[in-house]
């Protein structure tokens, strides 16, 4: 008789009781299927795509509004994805009863959130970023517009990847705290698309809040991603650290939350 594969031992104690397993299925849902190769074909058409079409024309625009606009596709529109690809990591558990099914066994809740977290993060970080922007930073260097650093432009990917894990981050949060879709995903979407406005009513949040990690403000000061591929220093790294800050709150209020959920 073969092996039962479906059930493996739990050998973890403690807040990591079960996470090795749930690791493991996670992980399996991007790179055992089609989902990941799905999703980098479809950023690297969307980043290369738009990007190559300006950077080859016969007349191109100047090289800082191509960086720009590989920054916006990067940075705002991958948000986007970012938050549809998460709004039912914990929402979607807990209403098909597989959050309540999985936490009967010998299943840490931390252990829970970080399997939905890190797993998901690896699968959006390489295929929605690392990818499409290697194959843009081929293109540039083809083209040879611009002589862009390979190690600034991959500084400016990790910033880029901070934007993305602060959206994957709030919208697992707001799995946690609502039962519905429409909360999570409109309230990360809400926010994604106020930033700027909030910003402008509070002008010191511009040093906490992701916005400038990817777009600068009304031409004041530049964003810090866009400045790192064209080799200049940025003016502040203050965002990139406060983004970090708010990313590690939500996963603690994650954690927090998700110990008091009842199923």
């Amino acid at each position: 008789m073969s092996a039962n594969t479906a059930f493996q031992p739990v050998t973890e104690r403690g807040w990591r009781r079960g996470l090795n397993n749930l690791m493991n299925a996670e992980f399996s849902r991007w790179w055992k299927t089609r989902r990941w190769w799905m999703q980098a074909l479809i950023w690297t058409m969307v980043s290369n795509g738009m990007v190559g079409l300006l950077l080859w024309s016969p007349e191109p625009p100047a090289f800082d509004e191509i960086v720009m606009l590989y920054c916006v596709l990067g940075g705002m529109f991958a948000a986007v994805a970012v938050i549809i690809l998460m709004q039912d990591a914990i929402v979607g558990e807990k209403q098909a009863g597989t959050a309540a099914w999985l936490l009967s066994k010998p299943v840490a809740r931390p252990a829970f959130i970080l399997s939905r977290l890190v797993p998901n993060a690896a699968g959006i970080l390489v295929n929605v970023l690392l990818i499409p922007g290697l194959l843009v930073f081929a293109q540039f260097r083809l083209h040879g517009a611009a002589q862009v650093n390979p190690i600034t432009f991959l500084l400016a990917l990790l910033v880029l990847g901070v934007n993305l894990l602060f959206f994957q981050a709030l919208t697992l949060m707001l799995g946690t705290l609502f039962n519905q879709r429409g909360p999570v995903i409109g309230i990360a979407l809400a926010f994604l698309f106020v930033q700027q406005y909030l910003i402008g009513f509070v002008p010191p949040l511009q040093h906490v809040l992701p916005y400038t990690l990817v777009l600068p403000l009304n031409d004041v000061g530049g964003a810090i991603a866009p400045m790192l591929i064209m080799g200049q220093q940025p003016g502040s790294w203050l965002p990139l650290f406060g983004t970090l800050g708010w990313i590690v709150l939500f996963i603690a209020v994650s954690i927090w939350r998700f110990n008091r959920e009842e199923f």
